[in-house]
This record gives C-alpha cells, sequence and structure tokens, in this order.
C-alpha cells in the first residue's frame, strides 16, 4: 500500500508541475488553410451537454472564425445536460460578433439544447422536430430528482430572457420554457390587430377598459405546464424562422451548396474525453475499491495499479474539461498523504485522518465542478450535484468492498491468490521455526521497530517478528514474549 500511495503521488504531482494539455486543446493544429471553407461551417452540437462539447465547441468555432466565415450554423440535437456548460455555450454562441449564428434543430433541442438554441440569431427547425422544457432540476435527498427552487429558475430565466430580447423571440414563452407557473396568451386588440403574447399575470392587471379592446384570446401555455413546441407551433410563434426538410434544404435556404460548406465535427480526442467525464462517477468508485484492495494485500499489484489508473483517469478527464485544476490534485494529493501519515506512522485515528479524508472528498467535490466557492443558485444546485454524485460512488465502493469481503474466495479467479486451506500438521505442513524459539516466553526484548501490532524485536542479540495483544507498542520499548502459538510470538509492553 506504501507502494500504491507513492506512484498516486508522484503521478499526479508530476502531471501537475508539467501541466497536462490545456483546456480545450487537444494537441491537434488547424488544418491547412486550403482545407477549410471560408464561407460557412455547420458545427454539430449533439448529445449530453457537459464541459468537453463545450471545450470542443470554442475550439470549433475558434477555427471557422479563423478562416473569416460569415456564417456558422450549430446543428442542434439533443436532450440537455449540465446546466453551467449550457450557460457557458450559450454565452459563448451569443457573444460571437460579426457572424451570423443559425441553429438548425434536426429532432430536438430540449432542456439545455433550447437555450442554447435561442442564444443564436436565428433558429430552422426540421418538421418533426421539437424546443422546449428547459425546467432546471436537482437531486433530492431520496435520490431522485426535484425542481430546482426560484433562486436558480429566476437565473435561467434571465438568460432565455436577454438571449430573447436580444434575437427578436418571443419573451414570456421564451420564461414559460423554464418556470410552469408561468401562463401565457396570445391576444388580438383593437390597437395592435397583429397579435402579441401576454403573461396570465400581465392580463389580469389588465383595466376592464383594456379587457374590452381585446378582439381575441388564445391560451399558448397554461399554469402547471412548461412550454415544448413542435416545429409548426415554434414557427406560428415566432421562434422557427422557417422548417426546412433535411440539411441540403436548409443550405438552398441561404444559397449555399454543400461544395461551400464544412462541417466541424468533434474529433477522437474529445469524443473520448466527454466518454471519460460520463463515466467518472464509475471510475471513481472503481479507484478507490481498488486501492482498498491494495491495502487489504501484500506487496503490491494488479488492484493497486488498477486504482491509480482509474484516479488519473478521473483527474485528467475533469482537467481537460476544465474542471480539476492543480489546487484540487494537490487538495487531493494531500488528503492521501495525510492518510497514510495516519495509516503507517500514527497509532490510532485521529487529526491527520480526519484531516486526510476532508481533503480527499473535498479534492473530489471540486474536481467535478468549476467553481471554488458557490456564489450562485446554479452553483449551489451544481455542488449538491456534485456531492450527491460522489456519495452514490463512496457507496457503491464500500458496497462493492463488503461484498467482495464475502464472496472473493469463491469466485474463481480469487481462489489462485486466496488461501482456502488451514495449513495443519496432520496435513504435513509443520512450523519451521526452530524448536529453540518456544524457549522464548517469559523473556524480555527491546522493540526495534513500532509494533502496530506486529513488528521486529531483539532478545539476546537475536531479531524476531512478533505481534502484539492488540497493543500498540513503540519502537525502543521494553516488550516481554508472552506464548508462542506455531510460527507467531506473542508479546505485550511492561
Amino acid at each position: 500500500m506504501k507502494n500504491a500511495l507513492l506512484v498516486v503521488f508522484v503521478i499526479l504531482v508530476v502531471g501537475v508541475i508539467h501541466e497536462l494539455p490545456l483546456h480545450g486543446q487537444t494537441g491537434l493544429s488547424l488544418p491547412p488553410e486550403e482545407e477549410v471553407s471560408k464561407k460557412t461551417f455547420i458545427i454539430p452540437l449533439h448529445g449530453m451537454i457537459d464541459g468537453g462539447l463545450f471545450s470542443s465547441l470554442k475550439r470549433r468555432t475558434a477555427l471557422a472564425l479563423s478562416a473569416g466565415t460569415g456564417l456558422i450554423i450549430f446543428d442542434i440535437d439533443t436532450y440537455g445536460g449540465r446546466l453551467e456548460p449550457a450557460f457557458d455555450i450559450s454565452d459563448h454562441i451569443a457573444g460571437i460578433k460579426d457572424v451570423k449564428t443559425v441553429c438548425y434543430i434536426s429532432k430536438k433541442a430540449i432542456s439545455a439544447g433550447a437555450l442554447i438554441a435561442i442564444s443564436c440569431n436565428e433558429i430552422i427547425m426540421a418538421p418533426e422536430s421539437e424546443i422546449g422544457d428547459c425546467e432546471p432540476i436537482i437531486p433530492s435527498v431520496e435520490g431522485s430528482y426535484q425542481t430546482a427552487g426560484e433562486k436558480i429558475q429566476t437565473v435561467l430565466r434571465a438568460k432565455f430572457r436577454k438571449f430573447a430580447e436580444k434575437n427578436g423571440y418571443p419573451v414570456i414563452l421564451a420564461e414559460a420554457m423554464v418556470t410552469k407557473e408561468i401562463e401565457a396568451y396570445y391576444i388580438t386588440t383593437e390597437e395592435k390587430p397583429e397579435g402579441f403574447f401576454i403573461s396570465g399575470k400581465e392580463l389580469d392587471t389588465m383595466t376592464e377598459e383594456e379587457k374590452k379592446g381585446i378582439k381575441s384570446k388564445k391560451l399558448i401555455v397554461g399554469k402547471d405546464e412548461l412550454l415544448t413546441m413542435h416545429a409548426r407551433e415554434a414557427h406560428e410563434y415566432g421562434f422557427a424562422k422557417h422548417l426546412v426538410e433535411d440539411q441540403d434544404a436548409l443550405l438552398k435556404l441561404y444559397n449555399l451548396s454543400s461544395k461551400d460548406v464544412t462541417t466541424l465535427e468533434t474529433n477522437w480526442s474529445e469524443d473520448m474525453v466527454r466518454f471519460l467525464e460520463s463515466i467518472a462517477p464509475i471510475l471513481l468508485g472503481v479507484g478507490l475499491l481498488a486501492l482498498w484492495m491494495e491495502f487489504k494485500s501484500p506487496g503490491f499489484g494488479l488492484p493497486g495499479i488498477v486504482g491509480i489508473l482509474c484516479l488519473a483517469t478521473v483527474f485528467l478527464s475533469k482537467y481537460l474539461v476544465g474542471l480539476a485544476n492543480a489546487p484540487e490534485i494537490i487538495i487531493f494529493v494531500a488528503g492521501i498523504a495525510l492518510l497514510a501519515i495516519e495509516m503507517f506512522l500514527i497509532p490510532g485515528f485521529g487529526l491527520f485522518g480526519i484531516t486526510g479524508i476532508g481533503c480527499i472528498l473535498l479534492g473530489l467535490i471540486l474536481s467535478f465542478q468549476d467553481f471554488i466557492v458557490p456564489r450562485t443558485p446554479a452553483n449551489f444546485g451544481e455542488l449538491r450535484m456534485n456531492i450527491f454524485v460522489i456519495l452514490c460512488s463512496l457507496l457503491g465502493s464500500a458496497t462493492a468492498g463488503l461484498v467482495l469481503l464475502r464472496f472473493m474466495p469463491g469466485i474463481p479467479v480469487f481462489r489462485r491468490i486466496v488461501l482456502r486451506t488451514a495449513e495443519k500438521a496432520e496435513f504435513g505442513f509443520v512450523s519451521s521455526i526452530p524448536i529453540i524459539v518456544s524457549k522464548l516466553v517469559g523473556k524480555k526484548g527491546i522493540a526495534v521497530t513500532t509494533l502496530r501490532p506486529t513488528g521486529k524485536i531483539e532478545v539476546e542479540n537475536e531479531f524476531y517478528d512478533v505481534v502484539t495483544e492488540g497493543d500498540f507498542v513503540e519502537k525502543g520499548r521494553v516488550v516481554e514474549v508472552t506464548e508462542v502459538r506455531g510460527n507467531r510470538i506473542v508479546v505485550k509492553p511492561l
């Protein structure tokens, strides 16, 4: 176990010192200029919205902008994902200057995907696609999910409101995607025969004279409902500018042909990082379980290697998406070092052990997020989620450890490394300790190593491996041999 902890420390510290690849960079250079179209780029944003996708988006938009493009089409197909990366992606797209941004929803832009969609200047949808339902959810104490409170919803509504106002989408309906208490109507009046959207609260505050001027009223979304629109509704309500059958029709809409367009896909390293980030809680649980198995077995072997690789992979994946930085890694390594000191150098379990466990947990939690102290409601929601995920990983590894303790001797793969037969004299097993050792009973010696509870003592210029009766004995203390049982010499302190 000492060797395992040393290797963990060396690997992680070397990684910090030499600075692993920068966040969002994969070590790949830009393609030659002649291979990059300078007109239009399509950037697919598919699958889970996470930190890896944000890092990939930054690389691909930088590539498009460096080529002098005037139009970037974001092909969105997602059920959503994490809130913080969705904020980062939408802010990044909204911050693109002097370039037209178009969101093409080929199938769905649900939850965080809806936020990203309305951050674009225009939305184009396929006939069977959908957009909406961006109610934030957080894990509950029971392990299920529940709607986030108003503190988080108000931040998300502000994002929707800002992008809707900037790009000309109906603000009330944008907010109705987030909060189900918002009731929205479409009304026409004598003053505005073309019609407009209004919330239920605004409608209730109208004077009787204003209400008399209403020519028609249509309920778009009622109370306790979240707004989710299919393509034709989105077009009717002013979100989708056009409906197109497929991507070819989309290109024709902007007078483009396939030769005018370059699609910038995620590369293999970005896909790998996103995959590793998605299974990080599993890798964390496996890594902790493997290190526990290494601690329970003599020497250094396969469990230690597996544990080191799993934990290093967790931190590497989080580092590459911009979550885990040097401080988080150093805190985690410091926790391991403190725990090792408690286990091997200090008797009992006290300050070093408690502090070490605290540092390990703190380092893990911080590596799952891009902030240290939560400052916004969204931060608090993400913090609760990260604590929940890590506790589940710890619980899973602890459960697996108990199962292995119970059933490992019966598993075929472990039978070769677990002794199942007692070494009894009738089977031919005889102690290798000389008979003279039995005469040690009653003699006194000096502990030449710390006995916790095993170690070495010196008796009459001879050294023996001994075990105490459970007491911790400091080096240099006088001990007495109380009994010899087979190959075990038992001592007690005087």
